[in-house]
């Protein structure tokens, strides 16, 4: 095999497992969103940011858990450099899905009875899948890259 085959099988590979990553992240993420719509509706578009906000930290912390334990195993170095980029990526993520979610839910919510939860779960959905993709890239090629962009000045 080429050694640019075996790259895209590896690329592919890491997607996939990338992709299973992300999976439970949205259920999390998902899920968390859900349980505080249930405990507390609200119509109140700040307080939904917020509890989307709670649902991404969680869903980041697993995230950071099974793509340095697996996704990127044999990239994971578990130094500062690593913790601080992950950091970074995290809050590109939330900074991302956060504002996205925000600007989908303000006029539904605000403008319309479209019940909260719809709302909120499209509005959820299609900000998790915008940031996940970037946040791949991301951990992809500065992260987890073998390539020291910063040159270990972390």
């Amino acid at each position: 095999m080429s050694e640019a085959k075996a790259k895209l099988k590896s690329g592919g590979k890491r997607f996939s497992k990338f992709s299973i990553v992300g999976l439970s992240n949205a259920a999390i993420d998902i899920g968390v969103l859900n349980l505080f719509l249930w405990l507390e509706p609200t119509r109140e578009v700040t307080l939904l940011v917020i509890y989307n906000g709670v649902a991404l930290v969680l869903a980041n912390l697993n995230s950071y858990a099974w793509n340095t334990l697996w996704t990127f195993r044999g990239r994971a170095e578990h130094d500062v450099r690593q913790i601080v980029l992950f950091g970074l990526q995290v809050l590109v993520n939330i900074v991302i899905s956060s504002g996205l979610f925000w600007a989908l839910i303000h006029p539904i919510i605000v403008y319309t009875e479209v019940p909260t939860y719809l709302a909120g779960n499209v509005a959820k959905i299609i900000s998790v899948t915008v940031a996940s993709t970037i946040s791949f890239f991301i951990m992809r090629y500065v992260v987890f890259s073998r390539k020291r962009w910063f040159n270990d000045r972390l």
